[in-house]
């Protein structure tokens, strides 16, 4: 009789054993703690938000190379260029800004660098086919008939005048880099409009072209940096 019970008893333990075990993986998992459901959630918005990222950012770029800049070109005397439409800032029902011989462009300042949009300045270009009366010297030869004697110097290397009462400039001030005034001569107002947001004005001669800037007074002291941008996008145009 005893050895029967010993004989039955590992089976029935066993039997026993699998029950257990078959109850347990039928039992519904446990919830989360309450953290690491969040931390979870989190991990999903972050995986789902990279992969948007990514996918806008392949879409932008390939958008970018299958539509170029559109291109208009202009003749300036006898220099060609091709303009991008995004440096005209023309739109396209606007017909007073297509002058016949001559080309307006609106760049940024700087256009390149870590300045956020909201202290980006603007320039306004006006390029014209060569005039004798643009000539450096001559326009030196021009304002200094009607300059005040008094010079005051300027940040930048800047000299400034004024111009005298009953002039043709009166209300001007002149800018002019030393020693001659050849690499910079600009005129700005001493009181400026309200609705005019680039009120000082240089004009020079590049590549045979004029080239008439306008822009705000806060920027001259980096004159040299906005004339070389300048030009370099000029020759960059240039075909």
């Amino acid at each position: 009789m005893t050895a029967s019970l010993s004989h039955h008893r590992p089976a029935q333990q066993a039997a026993h054993l699998t029950s257990m075990v078959r109850m347990r993986l039928q039992r519904p998992p446990a919830p989360l703690p309450r953290a690491d459901g969040a931390l979870l959630k989190a991990a999903l918005t972050i995986l789902v938000a990279g992969a948007l990222g990514t996918a806008l950012a392949i879409y932008l770029t390939h958008r970018r190379v299958e539509e170029p800049a559109t291109l208009q070109p202009a003749r300036i005397g006898n220099v060609a260029l091709m303009i991008p439409k995004d440096l005209t800032g023309v739109d396209e029902d606007d017909d007073t800004s297509r002058l016949v011989g001559m080309a307006r462009l609106r760049l940024d300042w700087p256009s390149l660098g870590p300045a956020q949009p909201q202290h980006r300045k603007r320039l306004l270009i006006t390029l014209s086919p060569p005039d004798k009366v643009n000539e450096p010297a001559r326009q030196l030869a021009t304002y200094a008939r009607f300059l005040t004697p008094t010079v005051w110097s300027n940040p930048g290397g800047l000299v400034v005048r004024s111009f005298r009462k009953g002039s043709p400039y009166e209300g001007d001030e002149f800018y002019v880099s030393v020693p001659d005034g050849k690499g910079f001569a600009a005129r700005c107002p001493t009181e400026t409009a309200a609705n005019l947001d680039e009120p000082c004005r240089i004009t020079f001669q590049h590549r045979g072209m004029d080239v008439n800037i306008r822009f705000p007074r806060s920027i001259i002291a980096d004159w040299a940096l906005m004339l070389g941008g300048v030009r370099r996008t000029l020759d960059g145009l240039i075909r």
